[in-house]
């Protein structure tokens, strides 16, 4: 279908320049009143347009806004009254002033249900008509500014909706991360506080088995009730018990088992620097390469306690898997063992130091220091 030419009325002052110009639809009406109508809004300096059908005046508000509607209840295709309900569900702020010849409180109530604002009955006086216009425009217009601050408050609440969200997400990645770094840090404090606590106690032993006593009894106290066993090397690597605690072992068989680990881990432990877990006796067995049906159902844990690049002690922790370790006790473990091969070599050097060593050759005397009043020549005096 073709689109009907509009009879279009430019205003004679551009509505750039004129802040009460407005656009209106004229519908409908016959030759001498449409004339006189087109007359009175071009005087006020608006721009209008005439259609004279429903289906020509659904054409025009599809292409173009309209701030008031002057409608003509009898029109060729159909009612005006659908083209002003059409107004007010497509474009609310858009307001409708219907003519006709003959009015009633039935017909003016229609009106308003179908969103007119304005029912003149024909003909009217021009003044009137001009001032009716000029009510209805405001309306539009204070409608028309009312739907843009809407539109305005929409736009700003939908940024901020945006910021807010991207803020939370920030908010949240920065307390996650806050709460990883407490933790971390709290982890590192414990972790220091029981290297420190460790270190104090240790510190004091000078002596190998009050050493292996303290340690093992500060280390019950991290893994709870456990079967441990600490073996230590000889001066030709060879690995005896030093010290050990029985949990559930059977007293019978005990000496034998403890026998048994000394002879297969300690030579794989020796040159091993991680702490070594095992959940299947089976697997632990096949590690050790030696039979491991002594440990069934058990959970095994051995470690080497070296100081620097020496290893001075294995130890072993071994329970029945049914009362696992916890997954923390390996960072434990890593500090006492750090600490006991540390003071286990300092008594080491202390009993080294201990032990008396007589100069073989006379000139070895030279470096004892002569105020003490000692004179040695050619050899020890009788």
């Amino acid at each position: 279908m073709e689109r009907p030419e509009h009879n279009v009325i430019e205003s004679a002052t551009q509505r750039s320049g004129n802040a009460e110009s407005a656009r209106l639809l004229l519908v409908g009406g016959d030759g001498t009143s449409e004339a006189d109508l087109i007359n009175l809004l071009r005087r006020r300096r608006h721009e209008c347009t005439h259609v004279r059908r429903l289906d020509e005046a659904r054409d025009a508000l599809a292409e173009n806004r309209y701030d008031l509607i002057l409608l003509n209840r009898s029109l060729p295709d159909g009612d005006g009254l659908d083209l002003a309900a059409f107004v007010q569900k497509e474009s609310p702020a858009t307001k409708a002033i219907v003519f006709s010849e003959t009015g009633s409180f039935k017909s003016a109530l229609q009106a308003m249900r179908c969103g007119v604002i304005d029912c003149i009955t024909t003909p009217v006086d021009p003044d009137e008509l001009a001032d009716r216009i000029d009510a209805a425009l405001h309306r539009s217009r204070a409608e028309r500014r009312r739907e843009l601050n809407i539109r305005k408050l929409q736009s700003i609440c939908q940024e901020l909706n945006i910021a807010h969200t991207e803020i939370a997400e920030q908010v949240d990645s920065l307390c996650n991360d806050l709460a990883a770094a407490y933790q971390e840090l709290t982890e590192q404090v414990d972790e220091i506080a029981l290297a420190t606590e460790f270190r104090t106690l240790v510190r004091q032993e000078l002596d190998v088995e009050e050493l292996l006593r303290t340690t093992l009894e500060y280390l019950l106290t991290k893994t709870g009730p456990t079967n441990a066993a600490v073996f230590l090397p000889d001066a030709d690597q060879h690995y005896s018990l030093g010290a050990y605690v029985n949990y559930d072992c059977p007293r019978a068989s005990v000496d034998h088992l403890l026998a048994h680990l000394c002879d297969a881990i300690c030579p794989q432990m020796s040159q091993e620097p991680e702490i070594v877990a095992f959940d299947d006796a089976r697997e632990f067995a096949e590690w050790i390469g030696a039979d491991g049906e002594s440990l069934t159902d058990s959970q095994v844990i051995a470690l080497s306690c070296i100081h620097e690049d020496d290893c001075l002690a294995v130890l072993v922790l071994f329970r029945n898997r049914d009362k696992p370790f916890e997954a923390t006790l390996g960072t434990t473990l890593d500090i006492i063992r750090a600490a006991f091969a540390e003071q286990l070599a300092r008594i080491i050097h202390v009993h080294h130091r201990a032990r008396p060593q007589w100069p073989r050759d006379a000139d070895d005397y030279d470096d004892f220091d002569d105020e003490y009043g000692f004179g040695y020549e050619g050899g020890l005096a009788a």
